[in-house]
């Protein structure tokens, strides 16, 4: 098996095993049940997972045994990665989305088939598609039926503004009331990248990001750092925007990779496989957590590629390649940095 399919195969033994095993000493019903029925009836039945999800935060302690890194030492941090590979905030996510989605395909109707017409997507898949990217906090979970009245296009209009709505009422509120982007565009103080700021795009920020980057597309013309232009339609997509810890400040993300060099850059995407809109995630998320000055050192023009290296050596191990999620590649940063803390700020 792969890493990533390791890490999903060990994480699902845990939460079928020794996980169920606790939750069993506080929820009677669960305890009732046979011990390889457990763990199904948990992610059919939202109402037991929320339950699940309470007596975890709350007995947090009794857990120990399964929140250990793989040294076997206890792990408080949700971003750090568990013996699994995996970060608790990664798993938490991939439990929240496994709900998500067995409840949209019991609850929503199969598309109609015709005579003649090749297999058409569900209409739960397409709305998992568009959602899956904002199913990260166990707090969704009372949330998911109320996700389920959503279309796909209303997913994509709101994007990470989903996760601002923590109440019923409260997305009701966000679905029916004004796109702030068509009321009032974002207008960022200062210049900003060609493409934005209403000149003819060049040929690189036109071509579809879909594919892995290229060096050619993401350098500046004198191949020294990142060009900023070539990341214009990425701030559109809204997994990106629901990775990014400020989606909305462009002028700035811009100028972040602009100081990023070359050689760490191609070392990223080339070790990687990487497309334009995980590349920006990662860097972007990478100085988020240790500020800029230290962010220079690694990924600046004059970055060490030993140590890039070991963050490229590290991705690979836990997964993160052409096929990764950017909210994957947000987790995973954030998971190589969280001995920094968390820092909004841009100076050390």
């Amino acid at each position: 098996m792969s890493e990533s399919a390791t890490a999903v195969f060990r994480i699902n033994l845990a939460l079928r095993g020794p996980v169920v095993d606790i939750l069993g000493q506080f929820l009677p019903e669960l305890n009732a049940l046979p011990r390889e029925d457990a763990y199904d009836r948990v992610m059919d039945d939202l109402g037991l997972l929320g339950r699940c999800f309470a007596v975890f935060r709350r007995e947090r302690a009794r857990f120990r045994a399964v929140l250990i890194d793989e040294r076997h030492r206890p792990v408080s941090d949700d971003f750090v990665p568990l013996s699994c590979g995996r970060s608790l905030a990664e798993v938490i996510a991939m439990v929240v989305r496994t709900a998500a989605k067995r409840y949209f395909r019991r609850s929503l109707a199969p598309a109609p088939a015709r005579p003649a017409e090749p297999p058409r997507r569900s209409p739960a898949d397409e709305l998992y598609d568009a959602i899956k990217a904002y199913l990260l906090h166990d707090w969704q979970v009372p949330l998911v039926p109320h996700y389920a009245r959503l279309t796909p296009s209303t997913v994509r209009r709101l994007g990470r503004r989903l996760l601002e709505a923590r109440e019923p009422d409260a997305l009701t509120r966000l679905v029916d009331g004004p796109d702030p982007a068509e009321a009032r565009p974002a207008r960022p103080a200062g210049p900003l990248p060609t493409a934005l700021s209403g000149g003819r795009p060049t040929a690189t920020a036109r071509r579809s990001s879909a594919a892995s980057a290229t060096a050619a597309e993401i350098l500046s013309p004198d191949s020294h750092q990142l060009h900023p232009d070539a990341f214009v339609p990425v701030w559109l997509d809204p997994d990106v925007r629901a990775a990014l810890p400020n989606p909305d400040n462009v002028r700035a993300a811009a100028e972040i990779l602009r100081g990023v060099g070359a050689a760490p850059a191609v070392a990223l995407v080339e070790g990687l496989g990487l497309r334009k809109e995980q590349l920006a995630v990662m860097l972007l998320v990478a100085e988020d957590c240790i500020g800029t000055t230290v962010f220079g050192r690694l990924f600046g023009p004059r970055a060490d590629p030993e140590l890039v290296a070991r963050i490229v050596d590290r991705a690979r191990l836990h997964g993160i390649g052409p096929e990764a999620g950017t909210i994957e590649c947000a987790l995973f940063m954030r998971s190589v940095f969280a001995r920094f803390g968390h820092r909004s700020r841009h100076a050390d």
